[in-house]
Parts: C-alpha cells; structure tokens; sequence
C-alpha cells in the first residue's frame, strides 16, 4: 500500500480512514487502445477538462476547463505511470474551497486491468475529506468513465 498523503489519515493497522470514492467502468477495448484515450492531449475525456501533463513522475498536471458553467484550474503531480495499467497522481482543486496544502490534495489511481473482451477501468480517490465530496466525486468519475466507455462504440453497461 502506497502512504497516504496524510500520514495521519491511517489507523493502527495503517489502513485509510478517510473517505473514498471509486469508480468502474468496462470498454470494449484492449488496454493499450483505452490507454491510448486517456494519454491523448485532446481526448477530453475527464469531464471536458484539458489535460497537461508529461506523464513523467514527479511532474505537475493540470487540469483546466468549465464545469456547471465555472471555469477552475486544478493541479497536482504524476506519482507513477505503469503502461498501460496504472496512472497515478495527486489532485487539488481550489473550488473545494480548502487551503493548498498536501493534507488536502487528493491522492487518484485508475487502473486498467484486461479481461476476456476489453478492458476494466477504474478510478480509486483517497483523502477525501467528507462522505458527502467523496459521493459527490464518485459521481462526477461515473460520468467521465462513462465518456471514455462511450468512445468505444458500445452501449453503456
């Protein structure tokens, strides 16, 4: 298990107390073609937003865009990138309306795990700092995985 981003947010056991939102969705595509989607520049496919970022750890991503009509910026870092499985960064976003600090910054891993026609993707995001954000985002990956499923043509599972 990677830290958490708050070393606080653990229990005795070292397990995440914080809340968490996760997201699933299958694509009728083979992991590097899904993968390929969520790497290109123009994909879009994270709710509309415009994706910068050079994939490399330790480098910033950006996340930038308008959602229900205000426009944010959010941020972050590249942690790791495992081809074609694994992307895994932080995230802050000012409109959350918390201090910039690490504590608050939330910790994304989406994973793509092939299966017998296409691939499982989902999305896990720690440090969340309500139940109700945490429900809040988990609804807003549903509609962004639900994009990337929809690329591929097939109806929505």
């Amino acid at each position: 298990m990677t830290s958490p981003i708050n070393p606080e947010a653990t229990d005795a056991a070292g397990h995440w107390t914080e809340h968490v939102a996760h997201a699933s969705v299958h694509v009728q595509q083979p992991p590097d073609r899904v993968w390929a989607e969520l790497m290109h520049p123009g994909a879009r496919w994270m709710l509309g937003a415009n994706v910068e970022t050079d994939y490399r750890p330790g480098s910033p991503i950006t996340f930038e865009g308008h959602f229900f009509g205000r426009v944010f910026a959010d941020k972050g870092e590249v942690v790791a990138v495992e081809r074609p499985r694994l992307l895994h960064f932080t995230h802050f976003s000012p409109l959350g309306e918390l201090e910039d600090s690490p504590e608050n910054y939330h910790d994304i891993r989406i994973t793509l795990e092939p299966d017998a026609t296409g691939t499982v993707v989902t999305v896990e995001q720690r440090n969340v700092d309500t139940a109700e954000h945490a429900a809040r985002s988990e609804g807003h990956w549903k509609d962004a995985l639900a994009t990337l499923a929809h690329r591929d043509g097939a109806p929505a599972r």
